[in-house]
C-alpha cells in the first residue's frame, strides 16, 4: 500500500490521483458506518476509481487516434511531393527550351518548403496542364500522369482535413473531460479528507484506508489542519 506524502489533491500527479481512488473503492465501504459518511460520498468513492481509469485510456486512445492520422497525413504528404517532383523534371525536360510554359507550369522555381505553398504549386501544375488540354496543345505529357497526380493530391487534402478537424480536436475534448474529473475528485477528495477528520484526528494511521496521508503527532493538532484540502 502506497504511504502519500500530503493532502494537497490539486498537485496530484495523475498516478498518484490513481492510487489515491484505487485504495478508497476498496476501503470506503468498510470505514463507510463508523465515519458516518453520506450516501454520495460512499457512491463516489465506489465509481471514482473506474471513472479515471476509463477516462485515461480515452484520453490514450484519442490521442493515439490522432498521432495515426497525422502520420498518415505524413506519408501521403511525402508520396505526394515525390511524384509532384517527378512530373516537374519530366516537363523541365520536355519544355526546356520553353520558357513561357515552365513559367505557366510553376516550375521555373525551386519547391517551396511550406506545406500550403506546396499545394498550391501542385494545384497550378494541374490547372495549366488542364488549359492546355482545352486549347487542344499539341505534345501533352501523358494524362494518366497527370491524373495520378490529381489522385494524390485528393488524398493528401482529404487526410489533412481529417487530421485537422477530427484529429486534434477529439483528443483535446477527452484532456478537456479528463481535466473536470479531476478537479472534481479533487473537490471530492477535500470533502472526504473533512468528513474522515470529524471522527479521527490528522495522524490517524487508518487515513491511509481512503488514500491520504498520515500526520505525525504533534502536540498542537489544529496546526496540522491548515492544508489546501481543508480550506
Amino acid at each position: 500500500m502506497p504511504i502519500f506524502k500530503d493532502n494537497y489533491f490539486t498537485n496530484d500527479t495523475y498516478s498518484l490521483r490513481t492510487e489515491r481512488l484505487k485504495i478508497i473503492k476498496n476501503y470506503i465501504l468498510d470505514w463507510s458506518g463508523h465515519l458516518s459518511l453520506p450516501k454520495e460520498l460512499l457512491d463516489w468513492g465506489m465509481t471514482a476509481s473506474n471513472m479515471w481509469l476509463n477516462i485515461l485510456k480515452k484520453v490514450e486512445e484519442k490521442k493515439n487516434r490522432s498521432n495515426d492520422i497525422f502520420l498518415e497525413l505524413k506519408e501521403i504528404d511525402e508520396i505526394t511531393f515525390k511524384y509532384y517532383l517527378r512530373c516537374k523534371r519530366l516537363i523541365c525536360n520536355k519544355y526546356s527550351t520553353d520558357k513561357k510554359i515552365l513559367y505557366r507550369y510553376g516550375i521555373d522555381i525551386k519547391f517551396p518548403r511550406n506545406r500550403q505553398e506546396k499545394i498550391y504549386t501542385i494545384k497550378k501544375m494541374l490547372k495549366t496542364f488542364s488549359k492546355q488540354k482545352e486549347q487542344n496543345e499539341p505534345d501533352l505529357i501523358p494524362e494518366d500522369f497527370i491524373i495520378k497526380l490529381e489522385s494524390l493530391l485528393s488524398r493528401s487534402e482529404a487526410t489533412f482535413e481529417k487530421a485537422h478537424s477530427n484529429g486534434r480536436s477529439t483528443s483535446a475534448e477527452a484532456v478537456e473531460k479528463q481535466v473536470e474529473i479531476f478537479k472534481e475528485d479533487s473537490r471530492k477528495l477535500r470533502t472526504l479528507y473533512s468528513w474522515a477528520l470529524m471522527t479521527w484526528e490528522p495522524d490517524e494511521a487508518y487515513l491511509v484506508q481512503l488514500g491520504f496521508a498520515v500526520k505525525p503527532k504533534m502536540k498542537n493538532s489544529v496546526d496540522d489542519e491548515t492544508d489546501e484540502e481543508l480550506e
